[in-house]
Protein backbone atom coordinates (compact mmCIF):
# COMPACT_ATOMS: atom_id res chain seq x y z
CA UNK A 1 0.00 0.00 0.00
CA UNK A 2 2.66 2.50 0.54
CA UNK A 3 4.44 2.28 -2.27
CA UNK A 4 1.61 2.92 -4.41
CA UNK A 5 0.23 5.91 -2.34
CA UNK A 6 3.81 7.11 -1.95
CA UNK A 7 3.77 7.47 -6.30
CA UNK A 8 0.64 9.07 -5.91
CA UNK A 9 1.26 11.39 -3.58
CA UNK A 10 4.41 11.83 -5.32
CA UNK A 11 2.68 14.14 -8.28
CA UNK A 12 2.68 17.47 -7.88
CA UNK A 13 -0.20 19.52 -6.97
CA UNK A 14 -0.45 22.93 -7.17
CA UNK A 15 -1.70 24.83 -4.47
CA UNK A 16 -2.57 21.81 -2.33
CA UNK A 17 0.07 22.94 0.30
CA UNK A 18 -1.03 23.16 3.30
CA UNK A 19 -2.71 26.29 5.66
CA UNK A 20 -0.22 27.91 7.56
CA UNK A 21 -2.45 27.46 10.57
CA UNK A 22 -1.84 23.66 10.64
CA UNK A 23 1.68 24.68 11.34
CA UNK A 24 0.54 27.52 14.11
CA UNK A 25 -2.33 26.54 16.21
CA UNK A 26 -0.89 26.89 19.55
CA UNK A 27 -4.31 28.04 21.46
CA UNK A 28 -7.63 26.37 20.63
CA UNK A 29 -10.82 28.37 20.93
CA UNK A 30 -13.03 27.48 23.48
CA UNK A 31 -15.99 24.68 22.06
CA UNK A 32 -18.67 26.97 21.29
CA UNK A 33 -16.72 29.71 19.33
CA UNK A 34 -17.68 29.89 16.04
CA UNK A 35 -14.81 29.56 13.29
CA UNK A 36 -15.87 31.27 10.03
CA UNK A 37 -15.28 28.87 7.55
CA UNK A 38 -16.73 29.37 4.33
CA UNK A 39 -19.66 28.73 3.27
CA UNK A 40 -20.25 25.20 2.33
CA UNK A 41 -23.37 22.81 2.20
CA UNK A 42 -21.70 19.98 4.26
CA UNK A 43 -24.76 17.62 3.48
CA UNK A 44 -23.84 17.80 -0.22
CA UNK A 45 -20.55 17.87 -0.47
CA UNK A 46 -20.89 14.58 1.70
CA UNK A 47 -22.88 13.00 -0.91
CA UNK A 48 -20.90 14.05 -3.27
CA UNK A 49 -17.47 12.42 -1.45
CA UNK A 50 -19.64 8.91 -1.06
CA UNK A 51 -20.64 9.35 -4.61
CA UNK A 52 -17.38 9.73 -6.13
CA UNK A 53 -15.40 7.17 -3.77
CA UNK A 54 -17.82 4.41 -4.14
CA UNK A 55 -18.35 5.48 -7.98
CA UNK A 56 -14.25 4.40 -8.10
CA UNK A 57 -14.69 1.59 -6.34
CA UNK A 58 -17.67 0.48 -8.97
CA UNK A 59 -14.95 0.76 -11.29
CA UNK A 60 -11.99 -1.16 -10.06
CA UNK A 61 -14.77 -3.65 -9.51
CA UNK A 62 -16.15 -4.17 -13.25
CA UNK A 63 -12.43 -3.59 -14.40
CA UNK A 64 -10.91 -6.07 -12.22
CA UNK A 65 -8.56 -7.95 -14.54
CA UNK A 66 -9.00 -5.70 -17.65
CA UNK A 67 -6.00 -4.56 -18.95
CA UNK A 68 -5.24 -0.09 -18.86
CA UNK A 69 -6.90 0.48 -22.17
CA UNK A 70 -10.49 -0.57 -20.33
CA UNK A 71 -10.00 2.21 -17.44
CA UNK A 72 -9.13 4.74 -20.23
CA UNK A 73 -12.33 4.70 -21.69
CA UNK A 74 -14.62 4.65 -18.61
CA UNK A 75 -12.40 6.45 -15.98
CA UNK A 76 -13.29 10.37 -16.79
CA UNK A 77 -10.59 13.20 -17.08
CA UNK A 78 -6.93 13.55 -18.07
CA UNK A 79 -4.40 11.31 -17.23
CA UNK A 80 -1.94 12.74 -15.00
CA UNK A 81 0.37 9.90 -14.86
CA UNK A 82 0.66 6.97 -17.37
CA UNK A 83 3.99 4.13 -17.42
CA UNK A 84 4.97 1.13 -15.44
CA UNK A 85 1.91 -0.26 -15.05
CA UNK A 86 0.22 2.31 -13.22
CA UNK A 87 -2.90 4.93 -14.67
CA UNK A 88 -3.15 8.19 -11.99
CA UNK A 89 -5.98 11.03 -12.56
CA UNK A 90 -5.85 13.87 -10.58
CA UNK A 91 -8.38 16.25 -9.94
CA UNK A 92 -10.59 18.42 -7.52
CA UNK A 93 -13.70 18.46 -5.14
CA UNK A 94 -14.76 21.57 -4.22
CA UNK A 95 -11.74 22.54 -3.85
CA UNK A 96 -10.19 19.41 -2.34
CA UNK A 97 -7.40 17.35 -3.75
CA UNK A 98 -8.39 14.07 -5.51
CA UNK A 99 -5.98 11.16 -6.16
CA UNK A 100 -7.12 8.55 -8.34
CA UNK A 101 -4.90 5.51 -9.31
CA UNK A 102 -5.19 1.78 -11.11
CA UNK A 103 -2.07 -0.52 -10.74
CA UNK A 104 -1.92 -3.40 -13.41
CA UNK A 105 0.44 -6.45 -13.20
CA UNK A 106 0.74 -8.25 -16.79
CA UNK A 107 -1.91 -5.96 -18.21
CA UNK A 108 -3.85 -7.04 -15.89
CA UNK A 109 -6.09 -4.51 -13.07
CA UNK A 110 -5.29 -5.75 -9.90
CA UNK A 111 -5.38 -2.39 -7.66
CA UNK A 112 -7.05 0.58 -7.24
CA UNK A 113 -6.84 3.46 -4.73
CA UNK A 114 -8.75 6.67 -4.38
CA UNK A 115 -7.26 9.72 -2.21
CA UNK A 116 -8.87 12.38 -1.04
CA UNK A 117 -7.25 15.47 0.33
CA UNK A 118 -7.79 18.37 2.71
CA UNK A 119 -7.30 21.50 1.07
CA UNK A 120 -9.60 24.32 2.37
CA UNK A 121 -11.05 23.51 6.42
CA UNK A 122 -14.69 23.81 5.78
CA UNK A 123 -15.24 22.08 9.65
CA UNK A 124 -12.91 20.59 11.93
CA UNK A 125 -14.65 17.11 11.76
CA UNK A 126 -15.50 17.39 8.22
CA UNK A 127 -13.30 14.63 6.84
CA UNK A 128 -14.12 12.31 10.13
CA UNK A 129 -17.62 12.66 8.47
CA UNK A 130 -17.02 11.32 5.06
CA UNK A 131 -15.14 8.48 7.05
CA UNK A 132 -18.08 7.75 8.98
CA UNK A 133 -20.47 7.67 5.98
CA UNK A 134 -18.18 5.77 3.54
CA UNK A 135 -17.94 3.16 6.54
CA UNK A 136 -21.73 2.86 6.76
CA UNK A 137 -22.05 2.19 3.31
CA UNK A 138 -19.18 -0.38 3.08
CA UNK A 139 -20.45 -1.98 5.71
CA UNK A 140 -23.94 -2.09 4.38
CA UNK A 141 -22.46 -3.53 1.34
CA UNK A 142 -20.00 -6.22 2.75
CA UNK A 143 -21.12 -6.76 6.51
CA UNK A 144 -18.91 -5.94 9.46
CA UNK A 145 -15.07 -4.86 8.71
CA UNK A 146 -12.75 -7.76 9.47
CA UNK A 147 -10.55 -4.74 10.85
CA UNK A 148 -11.95 -2.16 12.93
CA UNK A 149 -9.75 1.06 14.79
CA UNK A 150 -9.58 3.81 15.81
CA UNK A 151 -5.91 4.73 17.01
CA UNK A 152 -4.64 7.82 19.28
CA UNK A 153 -0.78 7.85 18.97
CA UNK A 154 -1.44 10.89 21.80
CA UNK A 155 -4.49 11.78 23.42
CA UNK A 156 -4.51 15.08 23.74
CA UNK A 157 -7.66 15.70 22.15
CA UNK A 158 -9.65 12.86 23.22
CA UNK A 159 -11.50 14.73 25.55
CA UNK A 160 -13.02 16.50 23.25
CA UNK A 161 -14.81 15.54 19.96
CA UNK A 162 -15.20 18.50 18.80
CA UNK A 163 -11.89 18.75 18.39
CA UNK A 164 -10.96 15.23 16.93
CA UNK A 165 -10.77 16.18 13.41
CA UNK A 166 -7.75 18.53 14.54
CA UNK A 167 -6.00 15.21 16.16
CA UNK A 168 -6.76 13.39 12.68
CA UNK A 169 -5.27 16.61 10.67
CA UNK A 170 -1.47 16.82 13.17
CA UNK A 171 -1.25 13.03 12.98
CA UNK A 172 -2.90 12.08 16.54
CA UNK A 173 -5.87 9.84 15.59
CA UNK A 174 -6.10 7.73 13.00
CA UNK A 175 -9.36 5.63 11.90
CA UNK A 176 -8.95 2.31 9.63
CA UNK A 177 -11.13 -0.62 8.57
CA UNK A 178 -11.04 -3.43 6.34
CA UNK A 179 -13.08 -5.78 4.33
CA UNK A 180 -12.40 -8.91 2.45
CA UNK A 181 -14.24 -9.79 -0.80
CA UNK A 182 -14.15 -12.80 -2.89
CA UNK A 183 -11.34 -11.06 -5.22
CA UNK A 184 -9.75 -9.02 -2.43
CA UNK A 185 -9.20 -6.69 0.27
CA UNK A 186 -11.08 -2.77 0.47
CA UNK A 187 -9.44 -0.70 2.91
CA UNK A 188 -10.75 2.59 4.20
CA UNK A 189 -8.25 4.74 6.18
CA UNK A 190 -8.74 7.97 7.51
CA UNK A 191 -4.98 9.92 8.53
CA UNK A 192 -3.30 13.06 8.59
CA UNK A 193 0.57 14.96 8.73
CA UNK A 194 -0.73 18.66 8.30
CA UNK A 195 -3.87 18.04 6.39
CA UNK A 196 -6.20 15.28 6.68
CA UNK A 197 -6.54 12.53 3.93
CA UNK A 198 -9.30 10.17 3.47
CA UNK A 199 -7.98 6.86 1.68
CA UNK A 200 -10.00 4.16 -0.26
CA UNK A 201 -8.04 1.12 -1.62
CA UNK A 202 -9.39 -1.99 -3.25
CA UNK A 203 -6.61 -5.06 -4.29
CA UNK A 204 -6.25 -8.56 -4.50
CA UNK A 205 -5.17 -10.80 -2.08
CA UNK A 206 -1.51 -11.55 -4.42
CA UNK A 207 -1.07 -7.90 -4.46
CA UNK A 208 -1.54 -7.20 -1.23
CA UNK A 209 0.72 -10.31 0.04
CA UNK A 210 4.00 -8.73 -2.42
CA UNK A 211 4.03 -5.23 -0.75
Amino acid sequence: MHTFIALLLGVTLTGLTPSAWADSWDVLPPPNFTIPFDEVDEATLQAEVTKQALTFLETVQTHWGQEPEALRLSVAGAVEKDEEGKLIYLRNLSDHGVLEGYEFRHESLVRGQYVLLQRPLNGLNEFIGYYQVLKEQLTAAYGSPTNDQTLWDNDLYQPVPGYWGVAVLIGHLHYHAAWETADGTITLELTGNRHSKLFLEYRSRSEGAST
